[in-house]
């Protein structure tokens, strides 16, 4: 089972690459450094903050509850 950090991290890559987007484009359209970006990606940061998912997501034009609208998230626990 992956990690928080790890599904999130897949999820950006899914929906950078949807847009045809790169880390450094998202980056710098978002405000943030690209290191924060790629700590990300190569697993360096385990839980990334709900600030740095809300900055992504408004430059994806997506809202956070898209974001997280993809399995294990959206899936009922029982």
């Amino acid at each position: 089972m992956q990690t928080d950090g790890q599904l999130i991290a897949t999820r950006l890559i899914s929906l950078i690459n949807e847009q045809n987007l790169t880390i450094n484009r998202v980056a710098n359209l978002s405000g943030m450094k690209q290191s924060t970006l790629n700590s990300i990606f190569s697993g360096q940061s385990k839980r990334p903050t709900i600030t740095t998912i809300r900055k992504v997501c408004g430059t994806l034009g997506i809202s956070v509850h898209e974001f997280f609208d993809f399995p294990p998230y959206n899936e009922v626990e029982e």
